[in-house]
């Protein structure tokens, strides 16, 4: 029995020898995908720190309008496809909105939604591009981007006021009132302003 575990492993031993090549490179395998796994971690968290402090450029009030386009500039450029992007385009939107720059606040929501980082930032770019449509009184288009929503669970509240609003630009009180009804009874709070729209339409 001695004799037969000798021969085991000196069968081991001579199959050791001739095959340390491929053991070693093996074993180098092992260690070094974890450690480029974490090393790649590393990275992705460093990028992430440096996009986290150019957002807070951008929104911070306090900085030059200089300051804040070149942080802008930096994430569009070399962030693309963080959640920094996506959250720099809303922001941008939103002030092309308030500049009345319709056609480009519309560009950057869609721009969000072709990049598909979520259902929740597609579902609030397809609300913001309805009520661009709204403000261009383009109310069947309005209407559609509603439609695109996919989390309609989650935004009932705003998707009813909205096709309120909608509905009373078009002239039709009465599914307008339907809507405001519907808002009132999804939302949380009491909400003044969606109650005087409400009371605007009742008949």
């Amino acid at each position: 029995m001695a004799e037969d575990n000798l021969d085991f492993t000196d069968k081991i031993a001579q199959w050791g020898a001739q095959n340390i090549k491929y053991i070693s490179i093996g074993v180098l395998i092992g260690v070094l995908i974890p450690l480029a796994w974490n090393y790649n971690q590393y990275l992705e968290v460093e990028k992430n720190l440096v996009a986290s402090e150019l957002y807070y450029k951008t929104i911070n009030i306090e900085n030059s309008d200089e300051v804040i386009a070149e942080a802008t500039e930096q994430i569009l450029s070399d962030h693309s496809g963080s959640i920094y992007e996506v959250l720099t385009k809303f922001m941008l939107s939103k002030q092309e909105f308030e500049n009345k720059n319709y056609t480009l606040a519309r560009n950057y929501l869609e721009q969000i939604i072709d990049a598909d980082a979520s259902d929740t930032y597609n579902s609030l770019a397809s609300i913001k591009i309805a009520l661009i449509c709204m403000q261009e009184k383009e109310y069947e288009s309005a209407l559609n981007n509603l439609e695109n929503v996919k989390m309609k669970e989650a935004f009932k509240q705003i998707l009813s006021e909205t096709k309120g609003d909608i509905y009373k630009h078009m002239g039709d009180m009465k599914k307008s009132f339907k809507y405001y009804n519907e808002a009132i009874g999804d939302s949380a709070i009491d909400n003044e302003n969606l109650l005087m729209k409400h009371n605007s339409v009742k008949n």
